[in-house]
């Protein structure tokens, strides 16, 4: 243990006096003029040496008397307490089991040094902080002996002293109270004296019924290291004084877990939360630099603190007696140390670190990081991005919906709060990429910063311009009928845009079925033109690919009127597809069948059957199948059965078939929707002049579908072949037939 007694100051000489009997007679008042405090201690040396006196008379004389004296005329006592060190340590060691005289006389020093404390409560003002805390050091090594010898090893003769020294304990404490308040210099006996509390709460911790001293002296090393604080270099590195106090208060707060977490006592989470708001009074005395040591511990209490918040210690619990709100605190001031940072950057690389889950502490620190006004730096953001990597490695947090909706509106949030560049680019280019789930994840993080920005009403008419052209540029990229699953994302988004935009959709060409594709509403007098291009195509035969493609996106787009469409397509098609040609007609085929009304799918079948190689080959049609299987048609469960669907995919086909189900049924006997309607409070009164009904009027929506067809047309002036020519010309004949008059 480091010597803290290693300066003296020595007054003059004053006036002798020879023998400690004399000493020992001398009024109180009278030994500052007397005798001076080197000849006192050389005295009691003499007569140790000559063993006229023991430790425990000369340790009870300068407790009661001498100590007293000097403190009130301010002479400095470095040296006496250095000698008293010594010789309590003679002492100590004369405290057994069988030495009862030992036993007694430790009971006796320790009630000196109470009545000692006592005394001095009042005086520390008028002696130096050097003292002060050479006083306090003293005083706290006989009261730790006193629990050790207790406590530690159990020594029956000292544990009813116990109440004794927590009491000396307590107006120690009182004392180092006063003694910080007006200190102001930084010196070395600090951190020996902050080891000593340390070393006590040990023994404190170890009995119920001293928790409250326990407690205390935690607050108290807490109120010295903040004060302390103000006269230090942190920017730097961190004194040992605060990095041991750091240290011994998350240790306890851990140990205290534990207990909380194999007890099930909300009264644990009450001390649990008194520890954290020290551990935030600390982080918040400007600290910059913390070793791995301190950030193990920090980083175990706050994954511990989480763990605490959300098990169910009781169902009932108040919400006073939750520590998430305190962890977030300590998050709050930790997140934006480099030192922190770096750290978490290296545990999250670590693949053979699996000891510990750091998905909620990701959560955090980026709640934390959208919490705070301070401008994001790039080591924040690169942080951030690690543990959005770190979370989708984890497949738990995408079927535990709690957590990922926490997700989504914890970097959500962000995006919108921070307006970073960089994270916008970074889950921008999340869905491009070949993991599924993060393309996922990305396009919902990306939607809810939409959203949340269209709230806010921060979307400008330039701006959403421009997002979705470049969406629309994104999705034009993808090859007609693409099935990479990045376009359905793509997709999404370019539709959010486009109804932000209130854009019409354009007229169909190869060219922009993409976006037609992505964006159109298929309304009615839309699927009526696709329906008559379609039966046009479909009359002349094949001459180029374009108008197999065009074929195909015609059907893709026809998809709420299939049962018409199907019936359309001549034999040839329908053969080709039974062959086992063409994937891309066969899948489109297929889905709208699967779309279409029963009616509808039992004729296809009876038609032509589909062979088993197409049934392995379509998702579509196995769908169809399985849809027949189920059905309580006998003709169409029949012909369905006449196939078999592939094992692995039937318990996804159920799943499939109970959610169709559930959906038809919402609105059935169980949820009457009648149920749900109000009892109006006062009488309605029309708007007389809103009453005539809005009705829509086909003739009109013809004409200007066909005004936009014709405009269309004129870009394709020069690119006209035969057929297209004939083609026009029946049109024009046609439309000759309306009288113009």
């Amino acid at each position: 243990m480091e010597d803290i007694f290693s300066m003296e100051c020595v007054p003059k000489e004053m006036q002798a006096i020879t023998t400690l009997s004399e000493l020992q007679s001398l009024p109180c008042e009278d030994v500052v003029d007397r005798v001076s405090q080197q000849t006192a201690l050389e005295i009691c040396k003499r007569s140790l040496d000559d063993l006229s006196a023991k430790h425990v008379e000369l340790l009870s004389l300068w407790l009661t008397k001498l100590l007293k004296a000097y403190f009130s005329k301010t002479v400095c006592c470095i040296a006496a307490f250095k000698c008293l060190y010594v010789w309590f340590t003679k002492l100590k060691d004369e405290v057994t089991s069988e030495n009862k005289t030992g036993c007694d006389n430790f009971y006796k020093l320790l009630t000196d040094a109470l009545d000692f404390a006592e005394w001095a409560k009042g005086k520390l003002a008028k002696i130096s902080e050097r003292l002060g805390h050479a006083t306090a050091y003293f005083l706290l090594f006989i009261v730790n002996t006193c629990l050790q010898q207790s406590i530690e090893k159990d020594m029956q003769a000292l544990k009813e002293h116990e109440t004794l020294a927590i009491k000396l304990h307590v107006t120690v404490l009182a004392l180092l109270k006063e003694i910080t308040k007006n200190a102001n210099t930084i010196h070395a006996r600090i951190t020996p004296m902050l080891q000593q509390l340390i070393v006590i709460t040990d023994f404190l911790y170890a009995k119920m019924s001293h928790w409250n001293a326990f407690v205390n002296t935690s607050k108290t090393m807490t109120n010295i290291c903040k004060h302390y604080s103000n006269y230090a270099d942190l920017s730097q590195s961190t004194p040992e004084w605060l990095r041991e106090t750091l240290l011994h208060i998350c240790d306890t707060a851990l140990n205290i877990q534990e207990l909380a977490k194999e007890d099930g006592s909300v009264e644990y989470l009450k001390v649990i939360q008194v520890y954290m708001i020290m551990l935030h009074n600390l982080l918040d005395c400007g600290v910059k630099h913390l070793d791995k040591t301190v950030l193990d511990s920090i980083t175990l209490l706050l994954i511990g603190g989480e763990f605490l918040s959300s098990c169910d210690l009781h169902k009932e619990m108040p919400k006073q007696l939750l520590l998430l709100p305190y962890v977030m605190t300590v998050y709050g001031l930790i997140y934006k140390l480099e030192d922190f940072q770096n750290y978490l950057l290296r545990c999250l690389a670590d693949q053979e670190n699996k000891t510990n889950n750091y998905t909620k502490l990701c959560l955090n620190y980026t709640t934390a990081v959208v919490l705070d006004d301070a401008e994001i730096t790039p080591l924040t953001i690169k942080v951030v991005q690690n543990l959005f990597e770190y979370l989708l490695k984890n497949s738990r947090n995408f079927v535990n919906a709690a957590h990922y909706d926490r997700m989504l509106q914890t970097f959500g949030s962000l995006l919108h709060i921070s307006h970073s560049v960089a994270l916008f680019k970074f889950f921008s280019a999340g869905i491009f990429q070949e993991d599924l789930m993060k393309q996922q994840v990305c396009a919902d993080v990306l939607m809810l910063f939409f959203h949340l920005e269209e709230t806010s009403k921060n979307w400008k008419s330039a701006d959403i311009a421009q997002a979705s052209e470049y969406y629309r540029i994104c999705n034009n990229s993808y090859a007609m009928f693409s099935q990479n699953t990045s376009q359905w994302h793509v997709q999404r988004i370019l539709k959010y845009f486009h109804k932000l935009e209130r854009k019409e959709a354009p007229l169909f060409n190869l060219r922009n079925y993409n976006y037609l594709h992505c964006v159109s509403p298929r309304a009615e007098p839309d699927q009526r033109m696709w329906m008559m291009r379609l039966q046009r195509l479909l009359m002349s035969p094949f001459s180029d690919i374009e108008q197999y493609y065009e074929m195909l996106a015609l059907m893709e787009l026809l998809a709420t009127d299939s049962n018409n469409c199907l019936h359309l397509l001549p034999d040839s098609v329908k053969n080709i597809i039974n062959r086992g040609k063409c994937q891309l007609l066969r899948k489109i085929y297929f889905k709208l069948a699967f779309q279409s009304n029963q009616l509808t799918r039992k004729r296809l079948l009876q038609d032509a059957m589909p062979t088993q190689d197409n049934v392995n080959n379509s998702w579509h049609l196995q769908k169809l199948l399985y849809a027949g299987q189920c059905s309580d048609d006998k003709e169409f469960k029949s012909l369905a059965s006449m196939r078999t669907i592939s094992a692995d995919l039937l318990p996804i086909l159920s799943a499939l078939q109970l959610a169709q189900f559930s959906d038809q049924g919402a609105s059935g006997p169980e949820n009457n929707l009648y149920e749900w309607d109000y009892k109006r409070t006062e009488k309605h009164r029309c708007n007389f002049g809103g009453q005539k009904r809005k009705r829509s009027n086909q003739r009109k929506d013809l004409i200007r579908q066909i005004e936009r067809n014709t405009n269309e047309l004129l870009d394709y002036a020069n690119e006209f072949d035969a057929s297209d020519l004939q083609q026009l010309g029946q049109i024009i004949k046609n439309m000759n037939q309306f009288s113009l008059t």
